[in-house]
């Protein structure tokens, strides 16, 4: 029902944008001066959503996704009507679908080039199969909160609205969080679809534990973007040497003081949310780093995953010249008001009423709404990777992109200052004053020494990821289950 519900909410904005937005007046334009006339439908009908679920924490499900991304087939759900309404019986793109019943108009025709009334909506795909993936963007997650320090909450956005209501201490964690024990989870095969809700505070002594929020927010992607990289490494053409991206979404809350590399998972952390977007920093930023790329070099390389190729010919699993290594990107939302906090509907009424007030004050990153918030994942995608490795220094000076706003709301792309790795990774001698716009009031200068540290501290980091990554393979068997 949420995949149905998410892609009827897409295909309805892209419908508006290619029917009422500034890109659909350029193409009237454009059209009416070749003499034809520009049809919404023909634009809409070239995008397709399809559905695909799991649950990062359900290890076993996040193979379960991975394996039938790579090897098996995706599809939308049944169709509807523009109002999400049930079609007849019989109609293209159900279950129901049969030659012999008479169509009326709001069927999906499938005579040849006939769009009919929804066929540009995209719906009833099946089996469809991947050639490759251009972009994952790892957004999915949770705060962990169990509440807020009212007390501590008046004291401080009365003292310090902006840094207050940008790097919050007042919200109540839920230390030692655990997710179910895997192994009373669904049995699923990799090609199964196995999900489950989480149990907190539940150990078994055969199994690790696995922190909840570590898991939704870092542990879960990161699996699952290494198991999608048969189809990340493969590039648009053979001439291309481009291939996916891996974006992570992080916060601008991350901030040193949060994270213990022996707490990887943050489990005995008050902010394991900030503990989480942290490792995610040290992953995303350190990856081409030339120190650590002995470590996660395994990690990028498509014939070291479950699900390589196992169903495909020879000639594509053994050709390993013809990939081309995914890269890794960090973004960030800013601040923006959503139902991941714990906060009753007036009482985020009212948290957002605040936030307009510290973007009033000066503040870039409260972008209130999560439209506004998406922006800098959308343009890392979509912008030309070539570019942006030339911006990024090929993997040496690597930024975190942060989504931004000015005073009227206009939003922008900015980088961000992240503690210990600067804004790119470089100690510079004078700053720009305008980068400095949304510094915490705290914030320090990068130093040598620190970055030194920061990259120190991401190689270990890669390390024990890789090390926990390789020790639940051996948990839950999913090697011998493509055997």
């Amino acid at each position: 029902m949420k995949t149905r519900f998410t892609i009827s909410r897409l295909r309805a904005h892209l419908r508006k944008q290619a029917e009422y937005s500034e890109f659909a007046t350029k193409q009237h334009a454009k059209a009416k001066s070749q003499g034809i006339e520009y049809k919404w439908e023909d634009t809409v009908q070239r995008v397709h959503f399809l559905g695909v679920e799991a649950d990062l924490c359900d290890l076993k499900s996040v193979y379960a996704l991975a394996d039938k991304l790579v090897n098996g087939t995706v599809g939308s759900p049944e169709a509807t009507t523009m109002d999400g309404l049930k079609l007849p019986h019989g109609s293209p793109g159900t279950h129901s679908f049969s030659e012999d019943i008479q169509q009326d108009r709001w069927a999906l025709s499938q005579n040849p080039g006939s769009i009919g009334a929804q066929r540009s909506w995209g719906w009833g795909l099946s089996g469809l199969r991947l050639p490759r993936l251009d972009i994952i963007i790892m957004s999915a997650g949770i705060g962990g909160w169990t509440g807020l320090d009212w007390i501590s909450v008046v004291k401080c956005v009365l003292l310090d609205t902006v840094d207050a209501l940008t790097w919050p201490t007042f919200k109540l964690p839920n230390p030692g969080a655990v997710v179910k024990r895997q192994s009373l989870l669904k049995s699923a095969k990799l090609s199964d679809e196995a999900t489950q809700p989480l149990l907190s505070d539940q150990q078994n002594p055969d199994e690790p534990p696995l922190g909840e929020v570590f898991c939704s927010n870092v542990f879960g992607h990161y699996i699952l973007a290494h198991e999608l990289t048969p189809l990340l490494s493969r590039p648009s053409s053979p001439s291309s040497h481009v291939g996916g991206k891996i974006v992570w979404v992080g916060s601008i809350e991350a901030l040193a003081e949060h994270f213990s590399i022996d707490d990887l998972q943050g489990l005995e952390s008050f902010s394991p949310y900030e503990s989480s977007k942290r490792l995610a920093d040290y992953l995303a930023l350190t990856s081409e780093l030339s120190s650590v790329k002995r470590i996660s070099e395994p990690y990028f390389d498509p014939s070291n995953t479950v699900t390589a190729f196992k169903s495909r010919d020879d000639k594509q699993k053994d050709d390993k010249s013809s990939f081309v290594k995914p890269k890794m990107y960090i973004t960030h939302p800013g601040v923006f008001v959503s139902d991941i906090y714990p906060l009753h509907f007036i009482l985020s009424m009212i948290f957002k009423c605040f936030t307009y007030i510290a973007r009033w004050l000066g503040s870039p990153w409260h972008t209130i709404y999560p439209y506004e918030g998406a922006v800098s994942a959308v343009w890392a995608a979509l912008i030309d990777t070539e570019e942006l490795e030339k911006m990024e220094g090929y993997g040496e000076r690597k930024s975190k992109w942060g989504s931004a706003t000015d005073i009227r709301g206009a939003e922008r792309v900015m980088k961000t200052e992240v503690p210990g790795w600067g804004w790119n990774g470089q100690v510079e001698n004078t700053v720009d004053e305008a980068r400095r716009k949304g510094r915490k009031r705290d914030a320090v200068d990068l130093t040598k020494e620190a970055r030194e540290d920061f990259e120190v501290m991401g190689a270990k980091c890669w390390g024990k990821m890789e090390e926990l990554r390789k020790e639940w393979e051996g948990i839950l068997g999913v090697r011998d289950e493509t055997k």
